[in-house]
């Protein structure tokens, strides 16, 4: 995508932010050891490099296409920190970040990052993904559709990648515009096993990709290109391995993708040592699409039920984000009320 950004100049008074938070947040991961190699690419080259732009000759990432880096020492603008052709940024952290164009106004070869794990996910372990984003300056389009697709075999080198899910997906009504700060998008799955491949970009089709893509500047290059940085994949605290059998848990899953190929087709809430669970799933326009109640009155029990894409009356529902409200009941007979999105990928 280098070959993009040789036109206009437009100067944006950004400053780098401090956020305290953030740098708990940073040792918190570590302490949970990031599965990502050079998870913030400050160690993509060994020495400054004067060309290409892309992300070739680096270490640990591979590029498919050509997405860009972007940083301090550059001999060119085109690709300076802050200041460069498509905008003004400062990274989230060190030194160094990358970009990648995901959607134009007509159809062209999408951009991916893709890297090996340090190590391979073990099956039936639930893990958490996240990354930070940030339209360029001079986007005119932004979309949602951005996620991390874990895989057992590389897809470096592929052309025109096309994957038809990934398993941690940004909410697809959450269509990301800030050019300002760096928007985290994350995640949790529970890994099939053996996973050491990590890719991060678009999987959505263009015609889906398209219907949740909106005009955000006059500027003159119609895409959707985010700069991106801080990579991170670890184990989290799952119930399904984590929690004793005794412990009272409930687990909401965020995406699920029932194609019927075996693979994530239920979205299946688990809940452990309850005595009721309501679970309503509604579309964007408030509708209905699941609901199933549960009780046992005489002492705390295991709920899990699963919802396999369909309407009450056998609809295939399409794909997009749903709306959940999951009600359940403590031992001590306390109501709680879990609210949240999931997105459902076919």
């Amino acid at each position: 995508m280098a070959n993009w950004w040789y036109n206009r100049i437009s100067i944006h008074l950004k400053k780098p932010m401090v956020i305290i938070g953030f740098l708990l947040l940073i040792t918190n991961v570590n302490a949970q050891q990031n599965l990502v190699p050079n998870s913030g690419f400050d160690s993509v080259y060994n020495k400054c490099p004067n060309l290409p732009f892309t992300l070739y000759n680096q270490k640990k990432w591979c590029p498919i296409a050509t997405p860009d880096v972007f940083y301090y020492c550059s001999s060119s603008v085109s690709n300076g920190i802050p200041q460069n052709s498509i905008g003004y940024q400062y990274p989230l952290s060190d030194s160094i970040y990358v970009g990648i164009g995901v959607s134009r106004s007509f159809n062209v070869v999408r951009e991916f990052i893709t890297v090996k794990m340090t190590e391979k996910l073990e099956e039936n372990k639930m893990y958490c993904g996240e990354f930070y984003v940030s339209l360029c300056d001079e986007c005119s389009y932004a979309i949602s559709s951005l996620g991390m697709y874990f895989s057992t075999d590389s897809v470096c080198g592929s052309n025109n990648l096309k994957i038809d899910k990934s398993q941690i997906q940004n909410d697809s009504l959450n269509i990301i515009t800030d050019k300002q700060n760096w928007v985290k998008i994350s995640g949790s799955f529970v890994a099939n096993g053996g996973e050491q491949f990590l890719t991060i970009g678009n999987f959505y089709n263009d015609n889906f990709t398209e219907k949740h893509s909106i005009k955000v500047s006059n500027s003159s290059y119609d895409v959707a290109y985010y700069y991106i940085d801080n990579v991170s994949v670890y184990a989290c605290d799952s119930p399904l391995e984590a929690q004793p059998q005794d412990t009272t848990f409930v687990f909401i899953p965020n995406v699920f993708s029932p194609n019927q190929d075996g693979e994530n087709d239920l979205w299946q809430v688990t809940a452990n040592k309850v005595t009721s669970l309501n679970v309503q799933v509604f579309n964007r326009w408030g509708e209905q699409v699941y609901k199933t109640n549960l009780a046992n009155t005489e002492e705390p029990t295991n709920f899990n039920p699963a919802w396999d894409g369909y309407t009450p009356t056998g609809k295939t529902v399409p794909e997009g984000t749903y709306f959940y409200i999951v009600q359940y009941t403590l031992p001590n007979g306390e109501v709680k009320v879990e609210k949240g999105h999931l997105t459902l990928i076919r």
